[in-house]
């Protein structure tokens, strides 16, 4: 989802350039929701059950310009074998016959406020003569989402006039999950400085035995300010409730992505095998934060030395800018 949201930042450029054009855009049918209400995209197209499936419908389109955002063998198969007279991709040894305009990319950035992850994806412009400027995914909700967003905080009795705390309590896999009696800590240090926050833990149906756990480490009074059965039907209303939320914190992921791309005060954890200078874009660099264990135990990259006191100072500064 997140590379779904950063391939996003060259839609508006693109729309800029051609105003006429008609812009699809291939993708999972599972991260489709993240681009709902998007206004530089004219229809989603979605992979296949097969390679051949897939190609098959990109020819039936006649694109004129296919950008291959991704660059792996499959991709490159289906841009060369499109039909399109302009195919842009990035050069690679094994990938750069199948585009007529192979692009390398940078090795450093070009803004503080971007990261490599994004600019290399605007690199992909500039064989249309679309120059290099800041640009940064953003999620479109519509009125009638955040309208139901408003109703399923007023199930809790809660109102975005409160000091609403979402947290990404759970990484998308293991490696990428602070530990669960790390992230109680957290909580804990929260509701400590904070008594008057409004905790929601997001987190998937599949981690509720996780949270469960969490639940168990933090102090009963933290516990009174997490929402109890606090959830979300989907990536959409998650988004809408998150919206109206004083900031996000916790791991890097889908989450604090999607709170970046709507302007949300964003507080992440990285894992230590994800390079801050991959992930850490932010349009709000004045408020957001990005903690990696090698910016305070020299070397490391173990979440065993990412010791939940190292982000305290951090975490207090955060929650006086954002709060009410």
């Amino acid at each position: 989802m997140g590379d779904v949201l950063v391939t996003s930042t060259i839609l508006p450029l693109l729309k800029d350039k051609y105003p006429g054009a008609e812009i699809s855009f291939l993708l999972e049918e599972r991260y489709a929701q993240i681009l709902i209400g998007n206004p530089y995209i004219h229809q989603v197209i979605f992979f296949k059950d097969s390679l051949m499936n897939t190609l098959s419908e990109i020819r039936s389109e006649r694109f004129d310009l296919v950008i291959d955002l991704y660059s792996k063998l499959e991709t490159a198969l289906i841009t060369y074998f499109s039909g399109a007279k302009k195919r842009i991709g990035f050069f690679k040894n094994y990938t750069q016959f199948f585009f007529n305009n192979p692009v390398k990319r940078d090795e450093k950035v070009k803004s503080k406020n971007t990261t490599l992850g994004i600019e290399h994806r605007l690199l992909l412009l500039e064989p249309l003569d679309i120059p290099f400027q800041e640009a940064f995914p953003k999620v479109y909700l519509k009125d009638e989402e955040v309208c139901n967003a408003h109703e399923v905080l007023a199930k809790y009795g809660l109102s975005e006039n409160d000091n609403l705390v979402m947290i990404s309590t759970f990484g998308s896999s293991e490696e990428k999950t602070y530990p669960v009696a790390y992230m109680a800590e957290l909580l804990n240090y929260i509701a400590g400085y904070r008594p008057d926050a409004k905790i929601l833990c997001n987190y998937l149906p599949s981690q509720k035995k996780l949270f469960e756990e969490l639940l168990h480490l933090v102090s009963a009074e933290t516990k009174k300010l997490i929402v109890q059965q606090f959830d979300t039907n989907d990536l959409r209303e998650f988004a809408a409730v998150t919206s109206l939320c004083r900031c996000l914190i916790g791991n890097e992921g889908g989450a604090t992505n999607v709170s970046k791309a709507l302007n949300i005060p964003t507080f992440t954890i990285f894992s230590p095998h994800i390079q801050l200078s991959d992930w850490a874009w932010s349009s709000n660099p004045e408020t957001d934060r990005f903690l990696h264990v090698s910016s305070f135990v020299e070397g490391s990259d173990s979440y065993e030395d990412f010791k939940p006191s190292l982000l305290k100072k951090d975490l207090e500064q955060f929650l006086d800018k954002t709060l009410k």
